[in-house]
């Protein structure tokens, strides 16, 4: 299936920052179903990011594991909390999966 959105050049590509991040704590967000606030490690600085990952993924499952995120987009705020960056995953529509390196690397590590 392929989704009808705009192409973009690899220069607008390149100004996406993705990291490799280690999420250090994860919780549910009272008053949603659907986001879990991690605190995640970039090696140099830990941010909190909210994901809309609940559904699929227990927090106490997150913990320690590593994860690819989007460090440069501007914070937004959701239920009263700051997100600070983007989990990536990838869906079907029944079921989601985090995008995550396959061999352990330092947290902030970039993907090229």
């Amino acid at each position: 299936m392929r989704y009808d959105i705009s192409m973009i050049t690899l220069d607008e590509f390149k100004n996406v920052e993705l990291k490799v991040a280690k999420v250090l704590k994860a919780e549910p967000i009272e008053g949603s179903d659907k986001l879990l606030k991690l605190q995640i490690d970039l090696g140099s600085e830990q941010r909190q990011i909210l994901s809309g990952i609940a559904k699929w993924y227990k927090p106490e499952d997150l913990i320690g594991r590593q994860i690819i995120v989007i460090t440069n987009l501007q914070p937004r705020m959701m239920m009263g909390l700051e997100s600070q960056g983007m989990v990536l995953a990838a869906g079907d529509g029944e079921t989601v999966s985090l995008l995550a390196p396959d061999k352990e690397l330092l947290p902030g590590s970039p993907v090229r």
